[in-house]
Parts: C-alpha cells; structure tokens; sequence
C-alpha cells in the first residue's frame, strides 16, 4: 500500500515540486528501514533523496537511522534491504470474443524505493514508465500485444517449477511466485508464456484479486509483456 503519512526534509519540499512527491508515496510502500534493514513498523518513515547526478533515488528510512533530507551522493547506491512482492493468477479477458484467461504474474520490485529523472522539462518525476517502456513494456490498452514478446530485446525468463514460477529479469530483479493449478494449466495452454507484469503504484499482495490489478492497469500504473516460458 503506498505510503500515506511521511518525514520530508525542508530541501526536499524545496527541490521537488508537490506533484513529484505525490508521486513518489503513491510509489512508495511501508516495509522495511533502507539504512538497518529492520522493519520500519508503526513509525513514520523519513524520505531519503539520493542525489545521483543524471537520477534521483527516493527511500523509505527509520528517522534516527537516517533523517529526512537530500544527499549529494552523485553515485549509484545498490539496495541491500529492498523488498519485493509479487502475485501469479488468471486474469479475465473478453469474454464476448471468446479470449481465455491469461496467466499474469505482477510483481512490485522495489518497495521501499523509487528512482526518479528529468521528464523532459525541469523538474523530476518518477521514472517506472519510461524505464520498463524502454525494455519493451506498454500499458494495458492499444500499444499491449498479448501473446507475443514484440520488443527487440530478449525478454525476461521465465521459468516453471511445480507450481512456482521464477522470473529472471537481470538486473533488474529476480522474483518468484506460487499459482493455483488453473493458472498453472493457463500457463502451459497458451504456449507456454504469461503477461508480465510490472509496477511500483501496485503493491500486489495488498490488492484483493483481478478486479484490483485491473483497476490499477486502467489508470497505466502497470506496465507489461508477453514472457515465453524457457
């Protein structure tokens, strides 16, 4: 669930505007302390703003850990305490023209962090869409091709073990998940693949089922592809 309650720096309110901050507790969920890796419980959690250079690097804190501000750190900072969740079921499709269901597994990567860049004028925003477009990931819609990976790099892996799928995106993230055995025969009926997909809005086990993620993808906080099972 995205962060309702936090400790922003007076620098922070200064250099970002109200509506990259928005944006960035929409893209923020309340896990675990960036700084000790304990949870960060019934506290409110400081913002962090890494200052990178070309982005900026948004997390969640323990206040006496680190204390809400901006830090010009001008390297990259790897998250040894981020979080991650992830669903694996069916969603509906149209039933009117007779399109199965499709085995979907959604995954929020980081948690407790949210990378933002320049959007193309002065100020900053949240980056997730631009990121996950650049490696062939559309909104749900009319750019979405379900069935089919059309981007011009390799996909994902993806991998079925049981009733466990394992997602290998690189760098990005390793991620797994369980399915019922409806989703797992909906996997394998559809040549073998699923929609991928990803979101930092949607914090998936918080979400009450297809309804919710449909929800979600409506508004373009999901951003997905088509993954071959290996």
């Amino acid at each position: 669930m995205a962060v309702t309650e936090l400790l922003v720096a007076d620098e922070i309110m200064t250099r970002l505007s109200d509506k990259a901050r928005q944006d960035v507790a929409l893209n923020l969920h309340k896990r675990d302390c960036q700084t000790c890796g304990a949870p960060l419980g019934d506290q409110t959690p400081a913002l962090a703003v890494d200052d990178c250079g070309p982005f900026l690097s948004a997390t969640l804190n323990h206040q006496d850990c680190r204390p809400s501000g901006w830090y010009e750190l001008r390297t990259v900072m790897v998250g040894a305490h981020l979080s991650w969740t992830s669903r694996f079921f069916t969603l509906p499709m149209d039933e009117k023209n007779n399109r199965p269901p499709r085995p979907m597994f959604i995954v929020c990567p980081h948690l407790e962090a949210v990378h933002l860049d320049q959007d193309g004028g002065d100020g900053w925003s949240v980056n997730t869409e631009r990121h996950w477009r650049a490696r062939g990931f559309r909104p749900m819609g009319r750019e979405l091709i379900v069935d089919k990976w059309v981007a011009d790099q390799a996909p994902p892996v993806a991998r079925l073990t049981g009733s466990t799928i394992h997602i290998d995106a690189g760098m990005d993230g390793q991620w797994s998940s369980s399915a019922n055995l409806d989703t797992i025969k909906a996997c394998r009926a559809l040549g073998g693949g699923l929609l991928l997909g990803i979101s930092t809005a949607c914090e998936p086990t918080s979400t009450t089922g297809p309804t919710d993620i449909l929800r979600y993808g409506a508004a373009g906080h999901i951003y997905l592809g088509w993954v071959p099972l290996t």
